[in-house]
């Protein structure tokens, strides 16, 4: 009765010298391989004399563990006494059929895909048009992460179609599934609306010099996901827009060069007003189409230890302000020093008890 799940000792011995044998020499050699494209000295030197081969190092090592592998694979076959003829009788209708099918679709994708890419990167047309709407360099970026998207969902239906699966279910499916990611991922969810009302409320733009938290930088980069900011210094700061909250945009319709001065509390106050005014002008000149309104002394801001305190207040284009100030004081310096006026320092006077020493000894001996 059980004599039909008894197994001999060769039936046995042919299993395991079968697939298993054959299945271990395979992965010895493709591992051998493997470490041989990592390890090997050899194809070091002969790949670093050709340059222009060096891409070819790792076809070489694919396609020797490809063809190991077809080489196992009708082995394999063998064994277990599947006809592969059927595998190898390819004609040339069923290769046309397969290729015109899901390859060349997704072939058709990626070039679409990586032409898209290309054209926003390259593409300087829009941005030549609208050189000042810095607003259309953000919704560049949104249209591109769109049309890719759009991209990819047509050519995935056109390859449901090559394999006759009905979308219906499966969007069915992908809607119940998006039901609970969304109540999983709300994180996610709250980047992407937080995303969408920046965009609509026009809060900063591509370009523009923010400060987002204890963050400053200019917007490198926006998504419906994150931001991201160039500091001063070089580093890239990500941050997702589920976490903005208040944001300062310092280049928002127009900015404010604010410089102060100091001058001495014995000093002219309208004359050094004038000067201050003068050098505003030459400011001007020196910068034009940057001022937008014409700067204003704001006279007296406080009375300091050292000093008196005025202001220079100076309207600019966005973005223009930091250069404006540094172009403001550099005048204001050479001004200052041509009519004689002195940019005074905080000074300590320090008085010693060293003279008076003998006569508090002496009212200590009486």
């Amino acid at each position: 009765m059980f004599s039909q799940f008894l197994v001999d000792g060769a039936m046995f011995w042919r299993f395991i010298t079968g697939p298993v044998l054959a299945a271990a020499i395979w992965f010895a050699l493709d591992y051998g391989i493997r470490r041989f494209g990592q390890k090997s000295g050899f194809l070091e030197r002969v790949f670093a004399k050709h340059a222009k081969l060096q891409p070819f190092r790792r076809f070489l090592l694919t396609g020797s563990r490809l063809i190991i592998a077809v080489y196992f694979l009708f082995i394999m076959l063998t064994h277990f006494r599947i006809d592969s003829t059927p595998l190898l009788e390819i004609n040339a209708t069923r290769l046309w059929a397969f290729l015109t099918g899901p390859v060349l679709t997704v072939v058709i994708w990626l070039a679409l895909d990586y032409a898209l890419r290309k054209i926003y990167a390259k593409s300087t047309f829009i941005e030549s048009l609208f050189v000042r709407n810095a607003r259309v360099k953000t919704f560049k970026g949104l249209f591109l992460q769109m049309a890719r998207v759009l991209l990819g969902i047509y050519f995935a239906f056109i390859l449901l179609d090559h394999f006759r699966i009905d979308p219906k279910p499966l969007l069915a499916g992908i809607g119940v599934v998006g039901l609970g990611l969304s109540l999983a991922a709300q994180n996610i969810l709250r980047d992407f609306l937080n995303g969408l009302f920046i965009v609509i409320e026009d809060q900063f733009n591509v370009g523009d010099v923010v400060t987002i938290g204890s963050y400053s930088g200019s917007v490198e980069s926006f998504s419906m996901r994150e931001t991201r900011l160039r500091a001063s210094d070089g580093k890239l700061v990500i941050i997702p827009n589920g976490n903005i909250s208040e944001v300062v945009n310092s280049t928002k319709d127009f900015a404010v060069a604010i410089v102060d001065v100091g001058v001495p509390y014995d000093a002219d106050i309208s004359g050094v007003m004038e000067v201050l005014e003068d050098c505003a002008e030459e400011v001007a000149r020196r910068m034009p189409g940057v001022v937008v309104e014409e700067s204003q002394v704001l006279g007296i801001m406080d009375f300091r230890e050292s000093d008196i305190l005025l202001r220079v207040m100076t309207k600019t284009f966005p973005g223009e302000q930091w250069g404006v100030e540094r172009a403001t004081r550099l005048v204001i310096k050479e001004k200052f020093d041509e009519k004689g006026i002195n940019i005074p320092f905080r000074q300590v006077v320090i008085h010693t008890e060293t003279e008076k020493e003998p006569e508090a000894k002496a009212l200590l001996k009486k």
